[in-house]
């Protein structure tokens, strides 16, 4: 195998390595929005609750589309999980600011990915012309 072969061996393969960690850090990204989606309506939901009468109907969701009619009781104390089996009372206010700082961190994340991502495509434009540069010497 020639020199220059191998220097193109090298990059190409630095470039693979690099193409596949852009490959997972979109997945993340994407999984990481999806998350951020979701604590957002559950921000929306909790300001619905606040407004909902003792007594209201409404629809439990039991899973993804599934739901069960209940009727609502008392607005003033919420059950929150925060880890590890354990659940704690808190009251709408509160517990919308435990969601808010979790959006604010996932947001933080979301922005050190992407700047992550960015430069990785870099890299990667990098890698390919040097790739290209190699390939072309004569």
């Amino acid at each position: 195998m020639t020199e220059k072969e191998t220097k193109g061996q090298e990059i190409y393969m630095e470039y693979k390595a690099v193409e596949e960690h852009i490959q997972q850090l979109q997945k993340q990204l994407e999984a990481l929005t999806s998350h951020l989606v979701e604590m957002r309506s559950t921000s929306n939901s909790l300001e619905e609750l606040a407004k909902t009468p003792k007594g209201k109907e409404i629809f439990v969701p039991i899973s993804s589309g599934i739901f069960a009619k209940g009727s609502i009781s008392d607005t003033s104390d919420l059950l929150v999980n925060i880890g590890a089996n354990v659940v704690v009372t808190k009251d709408i206010a509160s517990a919308k600011k435990l969601i808010q700082h979790q959006i604010d961190q996932m947001k933080n994340v979301h922005g050190k990915m992407l700047e992550e991502l960015e430069k990785m495509a870099q890299k990667a434009a990098e890698l390919e012309a040097r790739l290209q540069g190699v390939m072309s010497e004569a």
